[in-house]
């Protein structure tokens, strides 16, 4: 019939994978905002209170753990997605 036409069914097999994609891209960029402002907002309160070394690295360190988990959620759903 009509209504169960190729086009019909390869839109509504997509779709909830566009919605996942977009929406858990949205959350991981969201979520990665917010820890990095976040440690952003720790890394000044540990130069503060503590020695600079240690709230630097501390600071770096969870800065490019969040990044790389980020970059690797958003290429891996990306992908997913894609191919």
């Amino acid at each position: 019939s009509r209504f169960f036409s190729p086009l019909f069914f390869l839109f509504f097999s997509f779709f909830p994978f566009f919605f996942l994609f977009f929406f858990l891209s949205f959350f991981f960029f969201f979520s990665f905002l917010f820890f990095f402002f976040f440690f952003l907002f720790l890394f000044f309160f540990l130069l503060f209170f503590f020695s600079f070394s240690l709230s630097f690295l501390f600071f770096f360190l969870l800065s490019f753990f969040l990044f790389f988990s980020f970059l690797f959620f958003f290429l891996f759903f990306f992908f997913l997605f894609f191919f």
